[in-house]
């Protein structure tokens, strides 16, 4: 049930998505963009999320987190958490709060006035994403009063992640009663809905996913409450297939390729390359995946860069499932929808469904990467049971086999957090004392516009943990 897209109408939104960089400001009045419809402005917002979690957060995520390696450049500064808040900007000020945050706002706010509440629904389930993957790189965020122009020119910080979550989940709750309301025929979503092409169905189902994603952030602070919060979200009814899975669908024109494609293509491409922790770990377990994750160096073998090292003689590049114009870009799957179960069963001691669970993720993430699900791997990987899976090294497994189903996805480094799980050493060349970092800086130009409210948000060193990261 995916959305065949007229090419006409995503290159006129892709080339939205890009002029968005011309935004510079957390606090432009959206109001101003009075000539810009609805149906202009979802799709828009939808590019935008997409290149901004796909793109820059993942590409530094994943250096964090040693799937990838930084070789130079920003990146390698990255490797060697040498994070700046210039480089954390270009995500805040481009892609999150001045463009798809605040064009969501503004899709909320027409789509009330033209009793539109299919869009409006979408936007607030968007919003909810958007929100917590902001609170999740850096805590303490501007929420309440963002998006609101002269009235609030330096949005105070929502200061307890304690409030943000529970706003993340109202408005994937208020999303989906908006979903739920009838519309006249002009009011109703279609293709402008670059992700589910109209489907109202998908996107309950995708809400519902994404409510277990973000009560699952709070494991570390309540583990049972937490995880009886991400069964009932389920239960509710989720994506049952990759057919179902939340993605933005990019093109084969290069002028509208995925942000990990258009990296690797541009003049600062050789930024990034394969990591030596992750390829390891798929050498280790003979994961038939690697080969479409990695791309053989000259010799015809995978080699992974060591964290923290600049440079990339004889190593791999980034395959040809995320290395590619049409290369997908995944704000949640079913397989991480399995996993999410599979975790969840597993801290209340549900080991038999803990177990059924994490086979189907680790089946499902075959499937969609490699066309099928290898038999030997299956026999060896994804074939836990309730015995098995309470062997001591159960959550190990299973957090381990997440990190790799989500390969470059943005919940890798929620998870590490939360678990420690894999076990990841800092990087060999590092400026932060052999500490691997927790969170993101705050961007230099909220220091500049809006520092009494950066300073109000308290401590924002690499090493210091958000809320739900306790020790």
């Amino acid at each position: 049930m995916r959305n065949h897209i007229h090419l006409t109408v995503f290159l006129g939104v892709l080339i939205l998505a890009f002029t968005a960089c011309e935004i510079s400001s957390t606090n432009e009045n959206p109001n101003q963009a009075t000539s810009t419809g609805l149906n202009n402005l979802l799709p828009h917002a939808q590019a935008n999320l997409a290149y901004g979690l796909g793109g820059n957060i993942s590409q530094y995520n994943s250096v964090l987190m040693q799937q990838m390696a930084g070789t130079e450049r920003v990146h390698g500064d990255v490797s060697r958490y040498n994070f700046s808040s210039g480089i954390a900007g270009t995500v805040w000020d481009q892609n999150l709060y001045s463009g798809a945050m605040n064009n969501l706002y503004l899709v909320i706010q027409r789509a009330e006035e033209e009793e539109a509440w299919h869009h409006r629904g979408v936007a607030k389930i968007l919003m909810a994403n958007a929100l917590g993957m902001v609170t999740s790189l850096w805590n303490h965020v501007p929420y309440t009063e963002a998006f609101q122009g002269a009235d609030f020119p330096t949005p105070a910080y929502d200061n307890s992640q304690e409030v943000i979550y529970p706003e993340i989940q109202r408005l994937l709750t208020a999303g989906v009663e908006d979903l739920r309301r009838s519309v006249g025929l002009m009011q109703q979503l279609g293709n402008e809905d670059l992700i589910y092409g109209g489907n109202l169905a998908m996107w309950e189902m995708a809400a519902n996913a994404l409510s277990a994603r973000y009560h699952n952030h709070s494991s570390k602070v309540d583990p049972q409450g937490s995880a009886t919060a991400v069964l009932n979200a389920l239960g509710r009814g989720t994506l049952t297939s990759n057919t179902d899975n939340m993605s933005f669908p990019f093109s084969t024109e290069e002028q509208q390729a995925n942000p990990w494609y258009t990296h690797n293509v541009s003049a600062f491409g050789t930024n990034t390359a394969m990591g030596e922790f992750f390829v390891d770990l798929l050498l280790s377990i003979d994961d038939p995946r690697l080969p479409h994750f990695a791309a053989p160096n000259s010799d015809g073998d995978f080699v992974g860069q060591i964290a923290g090292v600049l440079g990339r003689e004889g190593i791999s590049e980034l395959g040809e499932y995320y290395n590619r114009p049409e290369g997908p870009f995944h704000y949640i799957t079913f397989s991480e929808v399995k996993f999410l179960e599979a975790e969840a069963n597993y801290r209340l001691g549900n080991y038999g469904p803990a177990a059924e669970a994490m086979n189907e993720a680790i089946i499902a993430s075959l499937e969609e990467v490699t066309g099928e699900a290898d038999a030997a791997y299956v026999a060896a990987q994804a074939s836990e049971t309730a015995a098995s899976i309470q062997d001591g090294d159960g959550l190990t497994r299973l957090m381990t086999h997440k990190y790799v189903a989500l390969f470059l996805q943005q919940e890798v480094f929620s998870d590490w957090r939360r678990t420690g799980i894999p076990a990841l050493q800092p990087a060999e060349q590092n400026l932060t004392g052999n500490v691997i970092p927790r969170r993101w800086p705050y961007p230099q130009s909220e220091i500049n516009a809006n520092r009494t409210n950066v300073d109000a948000a308290g401590p924002a060193s690499l090493t210091d943990r958000v809320w739900w990261d306790v020790p």
